[in-house]
């Protein structure tokens, strides 16, 4: 039937003569804009068939997911099992972030940011969980420096490098002071709260101290981690939309109830290949003669960042600036201020000693790094030097861990160690 568009549902970057008039409502619940027959969300499974149509590279390793199963039910070698769960994740992480963004956009704001923040990082989440179901404490604390890092060094550097080469000499890569401003504040906030619990362990160390401790600062992080969203969605959501934003139709690929089957079946998948894969780790050291530390810093913040890399600098080819930082900037904040306080919070709840106290060397790396971002962000303006500059940052840490030994003890503190 033809009916009007719901509210909740907005033509992106339409001017009110351009907007369609109506929209065609089918069965499944799917609303297509009438003048537009072609965009919006496919029937049932046709639209899964679209997302993963367009992108050939990752959907290629959905072939991957029953290998990453069968490897670790018939016992073979533990880099093999390692190697497939880590491609098997790598597909449904994209999926879970696709499938996010379709579902939001049938939600309201608030829903939508909420959505957005329980699982714009959920392999990660499920990744420190199995962590520390299994006792990898010292692996779980590298997987959250390390994506926090790889967000603010490798990808927005890269974004700025791939901004530069792609445009003119003479264009500007601009971007929302404030916005860029409040996420630089942010940062530098959880590093202190990182930095207090790890400083005290090293001056009075008392093991039941630094849990409460880090319990504590993890409630604190969290909360101002929803008033950043309140301040983001709310009362200052112009300050985080760049201008080149509102030329862009969007409408979803996927019908509301495509993208909950979807986000539930790659959500229950992860968490097994997650569980299957910590579990590989110790025999993957063995093979390969690296350091855990190597694997939690450099390796498995690929898995859940891959996705994001590759929107990254996608937008910022097209100059899009605030929504490349947005997804660069934006994911670090979402891994300090929300992923890491619940990593805390979840190993409280199984009884495991998961806490702020982090390594000296890595708390020192991870300030330097905020600094390093916090001072390129300030003018609002980003050029093709910086973005070599926080790559170059990145390739020195990923150098350090990949020549430690396990005896050079860059892990995680003495709680954990």
């Amino acid at each position: 039937m033809t009916s009007a568009a719901p509210a909740d549902y907005e033509p992106c970057g339409l001017d009110p003569e351009d907007a369609p008039l109506e929209a065609i409502e089918d069965p499944s619940g799917a609303v297509v804009a009438a003048d537009h027959p072609h965009k919006g969300p496919q029937k049932g499974f046709a639209g899964f068939l679209d997302v993963v149509a367009g992108n050939p590279f990752l959907s290629a390793f959905l072939v991957v997911i029953p290998f990453g199963f069968l490897t670790h039910f018939l016992g073979m070698q533990r880099w093999l099992v390692f190697l497939c769960n880590f491609f098997a994740i790598l597909p449904m992480a994209w999926l879970i972030g696709k499938s996010t963004e379709d579902l939001a956009t049938y939600t309201g704001e608030a829903a939508g940011g909420m959505l957005n923040a329980t699982f714009g990082n959920v392999v990660e989440m499920l990744l420190c969980v199995a962590g520390i179901r299994q006792n990898q404490i010292s692996v779980v604390q590298c997987t959250l420096i390390g994506s926090i890092l790889s967000n603010m060094l490798l990808v927005m550097g890269t974004s700025f490098l791939w901004g530069g080469y792609n445009l003119a000499p003479s264009s500007k890569m601009q971007y929302s002071k404030v916005g860029a401003s409040a996420q630089s504040t942010l940062m530098l906030l959880a590093v202190l709260g990182i930095t207090l619990p790890t400083v005290y362990s090293m001056l009075m160390p008392g093991q039941q101290e630094i849990l409460d401790i880090s319990r504590g600062c993890s409630s604190l992080l969290i909360v101002v981690y929803f008033q950043f969203l309140v301040f983001q969605l709310k009362t200052h959501k112009a300050d985080f939309e760049g201008e080149e934003d509102g030329g862009d139709d969007e409408y979803p690929d996927m019908t509301a109830w495509t993208s909950v089957v979807v986000l539930a079946t790659c959500t229950v998948l992860t968490a097994f290949c997650s569980e299957y894969l910590i579990d590989a780790i110790e025999g993957t050291i063995e093979a390969w003669h690296v350091s855990k530390e190597f694997i939690g810093i450099i390796i498995l913040p690929i898995i859940g960042n891959a996705a994001e890399h590759y929107t990254a600098i996608v937008v910022a080819g097209q100059n899009k600036m605030d929504l490349s930082l947005g997804v660069a900037v934006g994911s670090s904040c979402q891994m300090a201020l929300m992923v890491t306080p619940f990593t805390v919070l979840a190993g409280w709840a199984l009884d495991k000693p998961m806490s702020l106290n982090f390594h000296p060397f890595q708390v020192t790396v991870l300030f330097m790094a905020v600094l390093i971002v916090a001072n390129i962000l300030r003018d609002g303006e980003s050029n093709w030097l910086e973005g070599s500059m926080l790559v170059t940052a990145y390739s020195a840490i990923a150098l350090i861990y990949y020549f430690e030994t396990s005896s050079g003890n860059l892990a995680a503190g003495g709680l954990a160690a």
